[in-house]
């Protein structure tokens, strides 16, 4: 097991904030609940390594507020990631924060023709080869707290290894005169793309016709309201396959969605899906006839 400091506090944060500001560079990862467990996207944890010592951020203490997390990703000091895009983008969407000075290990792993994850990169490079089990730490409830120390060792090699990852894919960037590459993408690393909507990620969304599209939109949007209301991933209210099937079948009478959610909704939401389902209809209904005028 790692020495780290656990911090759950604003004032404990900045103070560490003071200290990771006479740093050049620092070593950052998150861990996250993605509509897993419960319903949205979460930063449950923030993972740090300065070199010499490491530090687990508890997001979700009540100590810990966004004047904290601001301070430290709008410090100067170099941040070095594997792979910041998603982190960022949860961290913009769910707090408003835009972090400076990253350096994502991932543009250069790219540069040098190497598309893997951080573990099969590791071992590409470094030669190190981690033995815990990945995808059983994925799926783990990273909001339960207390979180286990097994989970906490395998957050923390996340970053154990980006400082000596970076030297060995600088030095092989070098090598292939590929750093002016790197340099260019890495000026606009931080920035965060525009959040499309959940319904146009649907597989074959660009195959539905204009009025499929305004079914699905708007079924898409109810269920998620039905999901927020119970704080449960959307999949568990209704399967996207659903959602798409239906936008296909439409119009339907309110006799024809109730007999077809009976059967693809779980009883605990099924009352509440069936409503959402027969509002969606409705606006989608007036938004088509709009069209029409």
């Amino acid at each position: 097991m790692f020495d780290y400091e656990y911090i759950t506090t604003d004032e404990r944060l900045f103070s560490l904030i003071s200290h990771l500001n006479e740093l050049e560079s620092i070593a950052v990862d998150f861990e996250e609940e993605c509509n897993l467990h419960i319903y949205g996207e979460h930063i449950s944890i923030i993972q740090i390594y300065d070199k010499t010592k490491f530090y687990i951020i508890d997001v979700l203490s009540e100590n810990i507020t966004n004047a904290s997390l601001s301070a430290l990703f709008s410090s100067e000091v170099e941040k070095i990631w594997f792979e910041c895009h998603s982190d960022l983008s949860i961290l913009f969407y769910k707090h408003g924060i835009k972090a400076k000075n990253v350096y994502d290990l991932r543009v250069l792993a790219k540069e040098l023709g190497d598309m893997h994850g951080l573990d099969e990169v590791l071992f590409n490079f470094l030669g190190i080869r981690r033995t815990e089990n990945k995808k059983k730490s994925q799926r783990e409830n990273w909001m339960l707290r207390p979180i286990e120390e097994e989970m906490l060792t395998y957050a923390l090699l996340d970053v154990k290894y980006l400082f000596d990852l970076k030297d060995s894919l600088i030095e092989e960037c070098r090598a292939k005169k590929r750093l002016k590459n790197v340099e260019k993408a890495m000026k606009n690393i931080s920035d965060v793309k525009e959040k499309k909507p959940g319904w146009t990620k649907i597989c074959n969304v660009n195959q539905l016709t204009k009025r499929e599209r305004i079914y699905l939109k708007n079924i898409f949007n109810y269920r998620e309201a039905v999901a927020r209301r119970f704080n449960t991933p959307s999949v568990n209210v209704l399967e996207k396959k659903c959602v798409l099937e239906l936008a296909k079948l439409m119009p339907m009478e309110e006799k024809d969605v109730e007999s077809y959610l009976s059967k693809k909704a779980p009883r605990r939401y099924l009352a509440f899906i069936i409503e959402a389902v027969n509002k969606a209809i409705d606006q989608s209904n007036s938004e088509i006839a709009a069209l029409r005028q």
